[in-house]
């Protein structure tokens, strides 16, 4: 196996993006395209890829969140927004409810 990590590489595309999210969301964007890029590892844009870290909302105040990978999209292309946020305290409290549709749990 051929270790195509490149920290230049990752610090462009930290730098492309860091504007509009965390350092760790842009390197998990490359570390997924990297994954994605390499048919024998995954299915035809398939796989996923998640990163737990932190997003600060319009009040200032920083909650947990993991970012994970949306269904149905290209690994070797990915961005950013391509790993939708989800609140981690919020998904915690979601546990407790006894049961949840499908459509129910997509929503929250």
């Amino acid at each position: 196996m051929e270790n195509k990590w490149s920290d230049l590489d990752l610090n462009g595309v930290t730098k492309t993006y860091c504007k509009t999210c965390s350092n760790d969301l842009a390197a998990r964007t490359y570390s997924s395209r990297l994954i994605g890029s390499e048919p024998n590892w995954v299915l035809h844009g398939g796989g996923n890829t998640s990163v737990k870290t932190t997003f600060t909302d319009i009040l200032g105040n920083t909650h947990p969140a993991i970012y994970v990978k949306a269904s149905g999209l290209n690994m070797a292309h990915i961005e950013p927004e391509g790993h939708p946020g989800l609140d981690l305290e919020y998904l915690q409290k979601l546990r407790a409810l006894p049961q949840m549709s499908d459509a129910v749990m997509v929503n929250e």
